[in-house]
């Protein structure tokens, strides 16, 4: 090859390459802060080095990001390449977004998700519409070390009867709750009975879910949780859900004392910072309670799957149903962090691309075992990888973590978060509800009933027959009858 059409297959090299680096680059839209934005945008710099594709992340308040999404699509105003959202906002979505690829779809990337978020969160009406990033679902964690602690396990036999141990049932975390609100740890430090979330916009309808999951499903009759999936006529007003508030508010109570209304990461700073006996939160308390070099509890910790009950509702006698056991249910809650790709996308080529680099296996490890990413454990391998977390936790907080992951999610009556059309319309109004019940301006059997009130009017709104087919859907029954 002469000199002249070297040079020249040079410059047509190099002009190339330099047409990649200045292409459009891909664009994400997510929520503010530093969980979901910092590791999308850790993974645009490597996907540039990479692929030499830029991608730029947008973010938005977490309470504007429903908004902005729903406007671009309703007026034609694409978001962005690609978005990353809750998993309960898939059915608003779906009618705007792209299917997954049956490439990625078939792939060990989709595969190797857990079922439990991979065949609920990521498809709608029967399509595979988003790819999991995240999985959400809530857990107990408590100290070990004041639970192993001879003289106050002494002190509680004493007090109650019981041997202390992780609660089996809800009414076994009351009295424990109970029992260590007011008490000082050996450091002298005073100690809250347990910990959950009651901040306005900071989450607190989860924890009334998580005590709720129990007590409303009935083997029987599944898919009673937030409606009956037979009329849409909510359930949140019968007294399965008003024993689940009650309980919700006497677990706040004996923690407001010390630390005032928490957010949820309010919750988790809290009791690693030792100020609580328990909480109650998502898997993120996991590593952030664990971590020695922040906070006082270190390898202290351990963790309990949700509580169960002796007896639940019948929402067909409408009486109480006393079971041979109790039976714990465990809550989806939230569902975890998605990603999908509008129809009306500029780069959707491009897009599927990101995404799947984003979730490869090895830099999802590493996101769910960073306390600052907000994701949490999801595939199957970052479940198995014991030496991995024990390395992170400590051997006894990692056993203790991976058996409630494993005893939750691979539970077949877990209970599914709400998800159906409207979806923030119906956390809205019981939201607003709860917090008239927490600053003692509605009874909490008046404040749901009106909640229930409010979601029928809702469901009237958005048409009670196409809700009553979603919802079916949702709780995984089978298609509505005609």
């Amino acid at each position: 090859m002469s000199k002249i059409v070297m040079r020249i297959v040079t410059i047509v090299i190099l002009a190339l390459a330099a047409l990649r680096l200045e292409a459009a680059p891909i664009t994400v839209l997510t929520r503010d802060g530093g969980p979901i934005a910092s590791p999308a945008r850790a993974h645009g710099a490597e996907f540039l080095q990479a692929t030499g594709q830029p991608v730029t992340v947008e973010t938005r308040p977490f309470d504007a990001l429903y908004g902005e999404i729903m406007m671009g699509f309703v007026t034609g105003q694409t978001p962005a390449d690609v978005l990353l959202f809750p998993a309960d906002w898939l059915p608003d979505f779906a009618p705007y977004l792209q299917p997954v690829p049956a490439r990625l779809v078939q792939s060990p990337l989709v595969q190797g998700i857990h079922p439990a978020y991979r065949d609920r969160q990521m498809r709608w009406r029967g399509q595979w519409m988003a790819v999991s990033l995240d999985g959400d679902l809530h857990m107990g964690a408590y100290r070990r070390d004041l639970f192993e602690d001879p003289a106050t396990r002494t002190a509680f036999k004493a007090a109650t009867g019981m041997a202390l141990a992780p609660p089996a049932t809800w009414a076994d975390y009351a009295k424990i709750a109970a029992f260590f609100h007011g008490r000082k740890d050996p450091a002298g430090q005073p100690l809250a009975g347990t910990l959950e979330a009651s901040a306005p916009d900071g989450q607190r309808l989860w924890s009334l879910f998580s005590h709720a999951a129990a007590y409303t499903a009935h083997p029987d009759y599944p898919g009673y949780f937030f409606f009956d999936p037979e009329t849409m006529a909510p359930e949140i007003d019968n007294p399965a859900w008003l024993r689940a508030l009650n309980d919700y508010l006497a677990a706040v109570a004996s923690g407001v004392d010390e630390t005032g209304p928490l957010s949820s990461h309010g919750v988790r700073s809290a009791f690693a910072a030792g100020r609580s006996a328990m909480a109650l939160d998502w898997s993120d308390i996991g590593v952030l309670a664990t971590d020695a070099t922040a906070f006082t509890t270190g390898d202290r910790v351990g963790f309990f799957a949700l509580p169960g009950v002796d007896d639940v509702w019948n929402p067909e006698t409408k009486a109480w149903d006393k079971l041979a056991a109790p039976r714990a249910v465990p809550f989806l809650a939230f569902g975890g962090w998605i990603a999908a790709v509008p129809r009306e996308a500029v780069q959707p080529a491009e897009a599927w691309d990101f995404i799947a680099f984003m979730a490869a296996p090895d830099r999802a490890a590493r996101d769910v075992m960073s306390g600052a990413s907000g994701f949490n454990p999801y595939r199957r391998a970052q479940l198995e990888d014991r030496t991995g977390w024990a390395a992170l936790m400590g051997a006894a907080p990692a056993a203790s973590y991976l058996d409630v992951l494993h005893q939750s999610l691979d539970a077949p009556q877990a209970a599914q978060d709400l998800r159906l059309p409207g979806y923030p319309a119906y956390m809205a109004a019981l939201e607003a509800r709860i917090g008239k019940v927490l600053a003692k301006e509605m009874t909490p059997e008046a404040a749901l009933q009106a909640a229930a009130a409010d979601w029928d009017r809702i469901t009237d709104r958005l048409g009670r027959a196409s809700q009553r087919r979603h919802y079916r859907e949702a709780m995984g029954l089978e298609a509505a009858s005609q």
